[in-house]
Order: structure tokens, then C-alpha cells, then sequence
């Protein structure tokens, strides 16, 4: 009960800013990327510090290793996700990510405490160092391709404003096309090479732990498809050979199917039994 009232005091924490920038990009007479920096980073740092206290809270660390489940691999991405963030305001003041990043941060820190075994604490017990930093950067992976993933959004959201020539307050209110590109790009590199070590280090920890590799399992699989997906953007965008609206799905794709590796079959299978 108590993590459950930290992450709805996260949550509330986190739709506090989310009105902040809102309200004023709303005005339509200053960009979010001009707010208090320190007021909106001061918040969400509140509400990370609650994020933590809830997942302490779960048990999710013993002696022995990590126990994780669904609802604490959300906890600790939408964690991570957060941290990005502030870091982001702090060093290249973009704020106006949080149009869209805060409200979803709120709703998962809202769902979290009743995601399906949410109280049970054996999804996954790490029982080495291995499969603990397996699984902690494919959470930070997964992470950051969340942060390109809205980074897209905004991305197909500008390019059709231009192009029909129709730039709303909510438009104007957004970065730049060319900063909102550069971030996104930055983003799916790091994640891309993030999912990559994440491959390796879970081949790693199953050869050293049990003596055989699982590369037909679906996460392995998925998380396969996911990284060509952005190895295949990061090729076409330095040939120039893709327009916007192209590497913006593309972005989405991959972050569909990183989801899908990490989350989705778990979860479909959790609700199915």
C-alpha cells in the first residue's frame, strides 16, 4: 500500500509539471524550452526520489541478486527515463519534451502499483552479476529508445505542420525540426549500441550460467529485428536516402518491438493465466 501512494505522489508530482509546461506553451507567448529550468528539474527530482522509495519498497533488492517483476522493470525504466530527462533540462535545457514524455511518465507511475504481479517477487531473481547488468541495460535501452520514440512523435508532428503550413500553438511550442532530429538521432544511436551489449552480455550470462545460448527465444529474436530496424535508419540517414517521415516510423517501429521483447509477451502471457 505504500509503494502504491508513492507512485500516485510521483504521479501527481509529474502532472504538476506536465500542467507547468502545458500552460505555458498554451499561452502561445514563450516556448516551453524558456521555463524555470531549475523549478521543472527540481520537480521531476521530487518525484524521482519517491520513484525510488516505491521500488525499495517492492523488495526488488536481496542479498542474492535483483527480483524483477513487470511492474518493477517499469518502475526502474520509467526511473531511468526520468533521470534522462532531468539531466537533458540541466544540460540542454529541453523542457519541451516534457509535453509529451510527462504526461505518459505520470500515467505509467499511475498503473505501475497494478500491473499484473505487482506484488509477486519472483518474475525474474537475478542470481548473478551477469544477468543483473544484463538486465539493467536492457532496461536503460530500452529507456532511451522510449526518449526517441517521443522524440519521433514530435518529429511527424512538426513535418506535417510545415508542410501544410499550418503551425499551431502546440507547434510553435515544440523545438525545432532540426533539434528535435538531432536528439532522436543521438538517442537511436545510443540505443542501438546499448541493445547491442545488451544482446551480448545476456549470450554471455547464459553460456557462463547454464551453458548454452537461447537465440531463438522471442526476446532475443525481437531485440534482433529491433536493433536492424535502427542500424537500417543510421545507414539510410547518412546516405540521406530517407525522408522524415520515414526514420519517424522507423524510430516507432523499433520501439514497438523492444517493447514487445521486454514487456509485451510476459504480460499477455500473465493475463492469459
Amino acid at each position: 500500500m505504500t509503494s502504491t501512494l508513492l507512485f500516485s505522489a510521483a504521479g501527481l508530482i509529474t502532472l504538476l509539471c506536465t500542467g507547468l509546461i502545458w500552460r505555458k506553451a498554451l499561452r502561445g507567448n514563450a516556448a516551453p524550452d524558456q521555463q524555470p529550468a531549475n523549478t521543472i528539474a527540481a520537480l521531476v527530482s521530487s518525484a524521482i526520489a519517491l520513484n525510488i522509495w516505491a521500488i525499495h519498497l517492492m523488495n526488488s533488492l536481496t542479498i542474492d541478486g535483483i527480483n524483477f517483476t513487470l511492474a518493477t522493470g517499469v518502475a526502474i525504466s520509467t526511473l531511468i527515463v526520468q533521470v534522462i530527462y532531468v539531466f537533458g533540462i540541466l544540460r540542454h535545457g529541453i523542457q519541451g519534451l516534457g509535453l509529451f514524455l510527462l504526461p505518459l511518465t505520470a500515467i505509467t507511475l499511475f498503473l505501475t502499483p497494478i500491473l499484473p504481479e505487482a506484488d509477486a517477487p519472483n518474475w525474474v531473481h537475478t542470481s548473478s552479476l551477469l544477468e543483473t547488468g544484463h538486465l539493467l541495460i536492457s532496461l536503460i535501452s530500452y529507456a532511451v529508445l522510449t526518449l526517441a520514440a517521443i522524440h519521433a512523435v514530435m518529429q511527424i508532428l512538426l513535418d506535417r505542420a510545415l508542410k501544410k503550413k499550418r503551425l499551431s500553438t502546440l507547434v510553435q511550442a515544440l523545438p525545432s525540426l532540426m533539434d528535435v532530429e538531432r536528439h532522436m538521432i543521438g538517442q537511436v544511436k545510443a540505443a542501438t549500441v546499448l541493445i547491442g551489449i545488451s544482446i551480448l552480455s545476456g549470450l554471455v550470462w547464459q553460456w557462463v550460467d547454464h551453458h548454452y545460448f537461447a537465440l531463438l527465444n522471442h526476446k532475443v529474436l525481437l531485440a534482433l529485428f529491433t536493433m536492424a530496424v535502427l542500424v537500417l535508419l543510421l545507414i539510410k540517414r547518412h546516405r540521406a536516402s530517407w525522408p522524415t517521415r520515414l526514420a519517424s516510423r522507423a524510430v516507432l517501429t523499433a520501439y514497438a518491438l523492444l517493447m514487445l521483447a521486454y514487456f509485451g509477451a510476459k504480460l499477455i502471457d500473465t493475463w492469459l493465466h
